[in-house]
């Protein structure tokens, strides 16, 4: 039995067809996915299902969403997927994958300074991309 399939069975929830695509498609994604983009990766889901699995994958912990502005992308979390953080163009979207170790060691710092046992974080960086400032 693979993780995914564990960790559903676990909290009384079965792996279904459209919950196997979903997860594969964010497994397979390069950067996090809109909604529009899992339903094009998913098309023997319907959106009722797709939005359903996100729910059910958010409130088990398999999936982040990323907040753009006012639009959502979902992509897997630990443990499937490394600790990161992102940082959005504002003119062109591009989104680049951040992995910083000294921001975390500065989270759990200031976690520690206010006795506080950090469970998650959100961190997104947005700006204009060296291609857009020319």
């Amino acid at each position: 039995m693979n993780q995914l399939e564990h960790l559903l069975r676990s909290s009384g929830n079965r792996l279904t067809a459209p919950r196997q695509a979903v997860f594969e498609a964010l497994k397979n994604a390069a950067e996090p996915l809109a909604l529009a983009q899992l339903q094009a990766a998913c098309p023997q889901a319907n959106r009722t299902s797709i939005y359903r699995t996100l729910e059910l994958f958010a409130s088990l912990g398999v999936i982040d969403i990323v907040h753009i502005g006012w639009k959502k992308r979902y992509e897997l979390s630990d443990p499937f997927r490394p600790h990161h953080h992102h940082l959005q163009c504002t003119r062109c979207g591009q989104l680049v994958e951040l992995k910083t170790p000294q921001l975390e060691h500065l989270i759990d710092q200031i976690a520690t300074e206010h006795g506080y046992h950090i469970t998650g974080h959100n961190f997104e960086l947005s700006g204009i991309c060296k291609t857009c400032q020319k």
